[in-house]
C-alpha cells in the first residue's frame, strides 16, 4: 500500500490536476474568443480601407475621364473668326436614319441635361472633332452643282477616305452638314474636290434633300471642317435599377438612353454626378455665376448662349464597396460650396440603406479652352 500511495503521490507532483486542467482551457477560450475578436476587427477596417482605397481610385479616374472630354469641348466647332460654325444647327443622318433634322443637339460643344440620371445625376455631353486639322478650316471655292456629291475647297483639310467633315455656311450663316469622305480628296485645277457618295457611306444620303427639312447649298466663302471620327459623347450614370453603379459613355450614332443600361460603363461605384456652367457677361470672359442646366438653357439661342459659357464646375460622387454595421453616412452631401452669385450648389440625397456606405466626392473646375481660344 505505502508503494501504491508514493505511486500516486509521484504522478500528481508530475502532471496536473482537473483543476489546474479546467483553469487552463478557459484561458485558452478566452484567448481564442480575444484573438478572434482582433482579427474580426482588423478584417472590417481592412475591408473599409480598401473598398475606400478603391473608391478613391474610380473617383479620381472617373473625374479625369469626364473633365479631358470638357477640356476638348469646340474643337472644330469654331471658325478662324472665333464664331460658333453651327448656331442655326447641324443635319446628321445615318445608316437610312435621320439623327438630327436641323437640331442644335450635335452643334453645341458641351451641354448639361438635368436630372436624367440616376438619383437625379446630371448628364454631360460633349462634341469636337478628334482630328489634328479640326483647327483649321478650309474654304470652299467653288458653288455645289446641283445636284451634286461633290465639294470643291481651298484645301484638302487633312482629310481622307471614311473621316466625316461639317460643311457650314459662312458666318454659321447656315445649317451645317455632316458629310463622309468616300475616296481620298482629289486635287483639281481650283482647288481639291472632296467626294462624299452614299451607298457604303453611312453617313450620306443619296438626296438630302429628301431626308432635311433644310438641305442648304454650300458655296463659295462657306467652310470645311475635319472632323475625323466625330467625336461627340455622353457622360451619365444610367437610373435603371438592373444597371451597374458606373459611369457610363454613349456615342453620337445612337440616341441618348438615360433609362437603360445601354451606354459603356467606364468606372464602377460611381453614384452620382452634377454639374453648373460658369456664365459671364455679354462680351467679357470672367465667369461672374454658376448656373445649373435647368436655369440656363443653352440651346435657347447658341448665338447668344454659347459664347457665355466660360467653364463648366463638375462633381462626381464615388462609392465604397463595403456595408457598415452602422450609419457611417450623412442624409445628405452638399458637393461644393457656395461660391459666386447664382444657382445653390448640387446636393446628392442619401436614402436609409446608402448611409452604410462611405462617399468620396470629387468636383473641379473646367475652362471651355476652345472656346476661349477661339476668341469667342
Amino acid at each position: 500500500m505505502s508503494t501504491e500511495r508514493a505511486v500516486r503521490k509521484s504522478l500528481i507532483e508530475s502532471g496536473f490536476g482537473l483543476v489546474e486542467l479546467m483553469v487552463a482551457l478557459v484561458i485558452g477560450l478566452v484567448s481564442t474568443l480575444v484573438i478572434q475578436q482582433v482579427l474580426t476587427a482588423f478584417e472590417g477596417q481592412k475591408r473599409t480601407s480598401t473598398s475606400g482605397t478603391d473608391a478613391q481610385i474610380n473617383g479620381s479616374v472617373a473625374l479625369y475621364t469626364v473633365e479631358q472630354a470638357i477640356r476638348q469641348a469646340g474643337y472644330g466647332l469654331y471658325g478662324a473668326d472665333g464664331k460658333l460654325l453651327c448656331p442655326l444647327g447641324i443635319n446628321i443622318f445615318y445608316d437610312g436614319v435621320v439623327k438630327s433634322n436641323g437640331g442644335l443637339d450635335f452643334s453645341v460643344p458641351v451641354i448639361i441635361r438635368p436630372g436624367q440620371g440616376a438619383r437625379g445625376s446630371d448628364v454631360i455631353q460633349t462634341l469636337f472633332s478628334d482630328s489634328d486639322f479640326g483647327s483649321i478650316p478650309t474654304t470652299v471655292v467653288k458653288k455645289m452643282p446641283t445636284p451634286s456629291a461633290e465639294i470643291t475647297a481651298s484645301g484638302n483639310g487633312g482629310l481622307k477616305q471614311t473621316d466625316t467633315f461639317v460643311v457650314a455656311g459662312k458666318n454659321g450663316s447656315k445649317v451645317c452638314t455632316l458629310m463622309q469622305m468616300s475616296q481620298d480628296p482629289q486635287k483639281t485645277g481650283n482647288g481639291w474636290n472632296l467626294q462624299h457618295n452614299s451607298g457604303q457611306y453611312l453617313y450620306n444620303p443619296a438626296n438630302p434633300s429628301n431626308v432635311f427639312t433644310n438641305a442648304p447649298e454650300y458655296t463659295i466663302g462657306d467652310v470645311v471642317v475635319n472632323m475625323g471620327a466625330f467625336a461627340q459623347q455622353y457622360f451619365l450614370i444610367p437610373n435603371n435599377a438592373g444597371c451597374n453603379r458606373s459611369l457610363s459613355v454613349g456615342g453620337a450614332t445612337a440616341p441618348i438612353a438615360f433609362n437603360t443600361c445601354d451606354p459603356v460603363p467606364l468606372v464602377d461605384q460611381i453614384v452620382f454626378m452634377a454639374a453648373q456652367y460658369g456664365i459671364s457677361p455679354a462680351g467679357s470672359t470672367q465667369v461672374s455665376e454658376w448656373r445649373s442646366a435647368s436655369n440656363f438653357d443653352i440651346l435657347a439661342d447658341p448665338k447668344t448662349t454659347v459664347p457665355r459659357v466660360r467653364a463648366i464646375r463638375l462633381a462626381i460622387v464615388a462609392r465604397s464597396t463595403q456595408f457598415e454595421k452602422e450609419e457611417v453616412s450623412p442624409a445628405a452631401i452638399t458637393l461644393w460650396e457656395a461660391g459666386l452669385p447664382g444657382d445653390p450648389p448640387p446636393v446628392f440625397n442619401i436614402d436609409a440603406d446608402g448611409r452604410h456606405y462611405r462617399y468620396k466626392v470629387y468636383s473641379t473646375i473646367v475652362p471651355i479652352r476652345n472656346v476661349i481660344w477661339g476668341g469667342v
